[in-house]
């Protein structure tokens, strides 16, 4: 019969253990993740992967300029995250906007196409924008989305290849893929 208790409570408290109680995740981080990065839609999960798992509070600096965006993701005042846009000539590939990147090596994952390259601190995205009714100033022009990583922000590779799928997606959607 004591065979079976001690069996009976190993058993209880590995169930305890694995599946009761919250993620570590949840019980630490104070702040709500937005469903946009920096005013861009991304699915909530993609940026929650990345994000610090601690924290108190969640803000954005954003600098718009003429053909360009940045913004840089603050948790508790530390930059964590980094994503802007700009505009590159044409020809030019997800790799070489990559090369302009502080800190992060982003030719280890390339897509077939050339069109976007990631790896665990970042990533780079082409943006497919509609053709214009107009033509624009920016000619052959091609826009390109970027995220990195910096100080408590967490290396994903998987979460990153999507969230920088995602943050392209979203940028083409934007008021700059029609701007004139």
């Amino acid at each position: 019969m004591m065979k079976y208790a001690k069996t009976v409570a190993s058993l209880v408290l590995v169930l305890l253990a694995s599946g009761c109680s919250q993620p570590a995740e949840e019980e630490t981080r104070a702040f709500g993740v937005p469903d946009s990065l920096c005013g861009t839609p991304v699915p909530v999960d993609l940026l929650s992967t990345v994000l610090p798992a601690g924290g108190e509070r969640i803000t954005e600096e954003k600098k718009d300029g003429k053909g360009y965006f940045t913004c840089t993701v603050l948790v508790d005042g530390t930059d964590v995250l980094h994503a802007s846009w700009s505009w590159w000539e044409g020809g030019t590939g997800a790799t070489k906007v990559a090369a302009a990147m502080r800190g992060v090596d982003l030719d280890e994952h390339v897509s077939e196409d050339g069109a976007y390259t990631y790896a665990d601190k970042g990533g780079v995205g082409r943006v497919s924008c509609p053709e214009p009714s107009v033509p624009t100033f920016k000619g052959e022009m091609e826009l390109f989305a970027q995220i990195f990583l910096a100080n408590n922000g967490r290396p994903d590779e998987a979460a990153m290849e999507k969230l920088i799928q995602a943050y392209a997606q979203g940028v083409s959607a934007s008021p700059e893929c029609v701007r004139t």
